[in-house]
């Protein structure tokens, strides 16, 4: 079935470096993760499709929820112990959906936004930002950068 959704990708930035120089905390950073990340989606009526190593992949049918999770995210995952530095893609397409598993374009391109990111990042496509333009809320300037304390941390 196809459907209209707002597509996030997450990554934990350095984790396949952190896990063969410390494997106990790269276990507990991605559990971490892990953890927001679900009480997150709750919260914010996301769904999650699917964990892959220190990545994920979810839904929202709401583009202004699965934003405020991912900002939420973002400054629960700064502000713990341990410090997790992930960035985070959204854009918002057309997806094939099942209820096993999502792809199509949607998925492919919110995935390539991930890619581009850096730890602390929320990145949007533009698809997504132009449903977020009237909201002033998430209007450009109006939140501050979450990357500086990641970066002190790395």
């Amino acid at each position: 079935m196809r459907q209209l959704a707002a597509v996030m990708f997450t990554d934990i930035v350095g984790y396949t470096a952190l896990m063969e120089s410390d494997e106990d905390t790269a276990i507990k950073v991605r559990s971490r993760h892990r953890e927001v990340f679900r009480q997150e989606h709750e919260r914010h009526q996301g769904e999650i499709i699917q964990y892959y190593g220190d990545g994920t992949l979810s839904i929202f049918r709401s583009a202004i929820e699965a934003v405020k999770c991912a900002i939420k995210i973002q400054r629960l995952l700064i502000e713990g112990d341990p410090v997790v530095p992930v960035r985070v893609g959204l854009h918002m397409g057309d997806i094939v959906y099942s209820k096993t598993e999502v792809y199509g374009d949607g998925v492919n391109f919110a995935s390539r936004i991930e890619s581009m990111g850096v730890a602390g990042s929320i990145l949007l496509s533009r698809k997504l930002n132009d449903e977020l333009k009237t909201r002033s809320k998430f209007q450009h300037g109006h939140l501050e950068p979450l990357s500086s304390r990641i970066s002190k941390n790395l």
